[in-house]
């Protein structure tokens, strides 16, 4: 097994070795699921580890899992890029203009299809985990509160930082 190893964070007072295959898992699934839905090509940033989640972001969804790791897969962006996204995954048959109750449904959806596949791709490393249904969130007074390591994946779709997504976690075993 490959492992990445994280320089030493003050605040954490502690070496924090992260499995490659987890990061990997998380890209392939993110980059697979959104090429598939959007139908476009995302650049991810290189992932890095955080103190905390930011949310820069109007939208903010969030679906936990357990298993041999449990966490939070968190992913947030913007209204303009949200209502973008719905209306990808609707493929012509209607236009969405504005987040009603279908494009969160939708929104939630999409995070399905994200954690469904970040799932299955964790199987192939050993890391079983069981997803929740996702929570859709809208507002910019949402605080996120979360324990673990906190890997933050910045996504580009435009050229722009439109999108984040949180991966946190904590082994079990």
């Amino acid at each position: 097994m490959k492992f990445l190893k994280c320089p030493k964070i003050n605040l954490f007072r502690r070496l924090i070795i992260i499995d490659a295959n987890i990061i990997n898992s998380v890209l392939s699934a993110v980059k697979n699921t959104f090429q598939i839905i959007a139908k476009k090509e995302m650049k991810v940033d290189k992932p890095r580890l955080v103190q905390e989640i930011q949310k820069d972001y109007d939208v903010v969804t969030n679906i936990g899992f357990t298993g041999v790791l449990e966490g939070n897969i968190i992913y947030s962006f913007s209204e303009k890029e949200a209502i973008s996204l719905v209306n990808e995954m609707m493929q012509g048959i209607m236009n969405i203009n504005e987040l009603d109750d279908m494009a969160i449904s939708a929104i939630g959806e999409f995070g399905n299809m994200i954690a469904g596949a970040i799932a299955t791709h964790l199987e192939q490393y050993g890391y079983l985990i069981t997803v929740t249904p996702p929570s859709v969130m809208r507002g910019k007074i949402v605080k996120v509160n979360v324990r673990g390591t906190i890997l933050l994946f910045p996504l580009y779709v435009s050229g722009n930082n439109e999108m984040d997504l949180y991966f946190v976690y904590k082994e079990t075993r």
